[in-house]
């Protein structure tokens, strides 16, 4: 009995030296967690959740690190080209476009392109001297401005109508309104068809201005994987025509504003 006695007496000491041996464990370790961890500040408790989701970010940052992205640059616009290419040669119905800031703001805010008709100076010198006149002095009254517009607006599409669209449709949509062209096909003509107004004036070329827009791919680190010509840009044409394409209606218009001083205009 009295063994049995000192043996449980002993059982009872180891028991309660290893809970105060595991306490000290807990007491130890909850002591070093908290002296390794980051301390929190108020502001990122208020967070809370923010900070757990950027976090997972972070993580997922990490483990998508082969995950390429694509830019694309402009390396030249054809709305510029088109425009520039408008001043120098055509300077005289670039000059009735500057007049007109409705006319141009729609030809150049146009998303996928634009078309424009375009006298030539030689085309607008064989109206005759009193005609360009009547057309300068048009163009520097205040009176004469949404006349000049509206005639203005005749010789731009919204879109990049080329010859071959003109000839398979048959109407050209201006924000002027609608103009109607038939195509004759000539053999002897270079280029195999003649495209004509309902007013006689007829497309003598055709110059069409593409973007030149570069695809860049890269790598997570901002490293160029690859660059590549790519397609999908604006497309700006110029026709050069013989004459004004607008109605001649029009010309009445300023005819009668200014008076009587000449015949036809065509």
């Amino acid at each position: 009995m009295m063994t049995s006695r000192r043996s449980s007496t002993s059982l009872v000491a180891l028991f309660l030296a290893s809970i105060a041996t595991t306490s000290s464990f807990l007491n130890f370790s909850t002591a070093a967690v908290l002296a390794f961890a980051p301390k929190i500040s108020s502001s990122s408790r208020r967070q809370g959740k923010s900070s757990i989701r950027h976090t997972a970010v972070s993580f997922l940052g990490d483990a998508s690190s082969t995950v390429a992205t694509k830019t694309t640059t402009s390396l030249s616009s054809s709305r510029d080209q088109a425009e520039e290419f408008l001043s120098t040669s055509y300077p005289q119905f670039y000059y009735l476009l500057q007049q007109n800031p409705i006319a141009l703001n729609l030809m150049r805010n146009s998303k996928a392109g634009f078309a424009v008709f375009a006298p030539s100076d030689a085309a607008i010198a064989a109206l005759g001297e009193e005609t360009c006149n009547l057309l300068n002095a048009a163009c520097n009254d205040p009176d004469m401005q949404p006349v000049i517009a509206k005639m203005a607006s005749y010789h731009i599409v919204n879109a990049p109508m080329s010859s071959e669209l003109l000839c398979k449709y048959g109407v050209a949509s201006t924000p002027g309104g609608e103009l109607t062209v038939q195509s004759n096909y000539n053999n002897s003509d270079d280029n195999g068809t003649t495209i004509m107004f309902d007013n006689g004036v007829s497309i003598l070329a055709s110059y069409e201005f593409q973007d030149e827009l570069v695809q860049n791919v890269q790598d997570v680190n901002g490293n160029l994987m690859e660059s590549s010509v790519v397609g999908g840009g604006k497309t700006c044409i110029v026709h050069e025509v013989d004459g004004f394409v607008c109605p001649e209606g029009l010309w009445g218009v300023l005819y009668e504003y200014f008076g009587e001083g000449s015949a036809a205009v065509y």
